[in-house]
């Protein structure tokens, strides 16, 4: 749930995307000479030239190196609706690229392509981390999507106010019960606010997601066919999330007194040095860097926090999948354009060193970690590459790079995941907020709030 995947649609007439689109569900190929032509949404908005001109040149550059394929571009973004209506109507571009969170219902509506052979001739695709590939497969095994993005969350946290408050910034907190610790020095210490928690805007479901996912539970789980909510059963992640931050609200006093906050809010606080700690992914510390001119020197981001099992935390992105109507030739020639636009950086150190030189050219904040898309061998010297352009000290962030290695990644619920956010809200601002709140009542409260919603979803 970042603001990048927030997605609608734009771009060009009706009429006009009925003729782009024709090339889609046709013959494999459009001339004698076997020429096939794709369409690729996604192209960034006319408003933003740059960027225009810098994807315009990379198709350009593919047309040149595959000359029997022609792309056709436009500025559709994913939604929901629309996708629906596209799919329907015929009228889907060949490559669309879609959050992780819908792979599961479009995949059992049959309303992708199945890629499974056309991964396999991708380069290095041997190589694919499995748990960045793991929300392209259907529980039949196969792979409906090649990923193009994605985040996985941790724990961010101010480096200044741990070497006040006595901490070691180097050894960040790895469990709940150290993190509680660590904002009670820190607010006992400094004056600061230790711990933060997001609450507003769904973004305090969102959290109580990720912690629930920490403590080794699901938030929805499959029965007969179809998703149910789990989050309020007796003992739940979640219930044991939400007594975590009541210890830290109410018995430690070490999370401030403003408890109604959305994700800018915390990064102002955080970046103001008022917040010692927060749940945040790495495109947050960009933000701190860039929007909020944070010195690099004083943030740090650690692996998500464990409850006491094995090492889990929530992940997003974006997943690449190809029109169901597409023939094989138009699959093919999809999922070259998709591993030579989005995943030879992931893999060429070249060329990895020299998209982050661009970028770092341009005022990008560059080495900051991500998730990686190859296994050690393949990601690791990509990895060097790009921290040889870096403007930002990459070891304040080595323990998160090193745990992703080892961390399960759990995407957000599979069915109505905004309103089960939404309904969760209510449960975390009213635990942090009346001292007498019961999270487990809180949790039934919401789950009755949301019941009906996740059911007609699937109707």
């Amino acid at each position: 749930m970042r603001p990048s995947l927030r997605i609608g649609m734009t771009g060009v007439t009706a009429g006009a995307l009925v003729c782009a689109l024709a090339s889609c569900s046709g013959s494999g190929s459009d001339t004698a000479d076997g020429t096939v032509t794709i369409t690729v949404s996604g192209r960034p908005p006319a408003t933003d030239a740059a960027s225009v001109k810098t994807f315009e040149a990379r198709v350009a550059e593919f047309e040149k190196a595959n000359p029997k394929i022609k792309i056709r571009t436009n500025e559709y973004q994913y939604d929901q609706q629309s996708f629906q209506t596209k799919v329907g109507g015929g009228s889907l571009e060949t490559i669309v690229r879609v959050p992780l969170t819908e792979m599961s219902g479009l995949i059992k509506r049959r309303q992708i392509a199945d890629l499974t052979e056309d991964f396999k001739k991708l380069k290095h695709s041997e190589a694919f981390n499995q748990v960045a590939l793991g929300a392209a497969k259907g529980l039949d095994g196969k792979i409906y999507g090649i990923p193009t993005e994605e985040y996985a969350l941790g724990l961010l946290y101010n480096r200044d106010l741990f070497q006040k408050a006595g901490l070691d910034p180097d050894r960040p907190p790895t469990t709940w019960t150290e993190v509680r610790a660590a904002a009670r020095a820190i607010s006992g210490k400094t004056g600061a606010t230790g711990y933060a928690q997001m609450t507003k805007e769904n973004t305090g479901g969102w959290m109580l997601t990720a912690m629930a996912y920490s403590f080794g539970d699901s938030m929805q789980e499959e029965s007969g066919g179809k998703w149910v909510n789990t989050f309020d059963r007796s003992g739940s992640g979640a219930e044991k999330s939400l007594d975590a931050l009541k210890l830290m609200r109410w018995a430690d006093d070490s999370m401030g007194r403003n408890q109604l906050r959305n994700m800018t809010d915390v990064e102002k606080d955080f970046s103001a040095g008022k917040i010692g700690m927060t749940i945040a992914g790495p495109s947050t510390v960009n933000h701190y860097v860039q929007q909020y001119k944070g010195d690099p020197k004083t943030v740090g981001l650690a692996a998500m926090p464990t409850g006491g099992g094995a090492r889990r935390t929530l992940a997003g992105g974006t997943i690449a999948v190809i029109s169901p109507r597409a023939t094989p030739e138009q699959r093919e020639a999809a999922a070259k354009f998709i591993d030579f636009y989005y995943l030879s950086t992931k893999y060429d150190p070249a060329l990895a060193e020299k998209d982050a030189a661009a970028k770092k050219k341009d005022g990008a904040v560059i080495g900051v970690p991500t998730v990686p898309f190859y296994e050690p061998a393949v990601a690791g010297p990509v990895r060097e590459a790009v921290a040889g352009q870096a403007n930002v000290p990459v070891e304040h962030f080595a323990v998160y790079s090193e745990a992703l290695d080892a961390s399960e990644l759990v995407v957000e619920p599979s069915v109505e995941a905004q309103n089960v956010y939404k309904a969760l809200d209510s449960a975390v601002q009213a635990v942090l907020t009346r001292k007498d709140a019961d999270p487990a009542e809180q949790l039934r409260k919401a789950a009755a709030q949301v019941k009906s919603q996740v059911e007609r979803s699937q109707h």
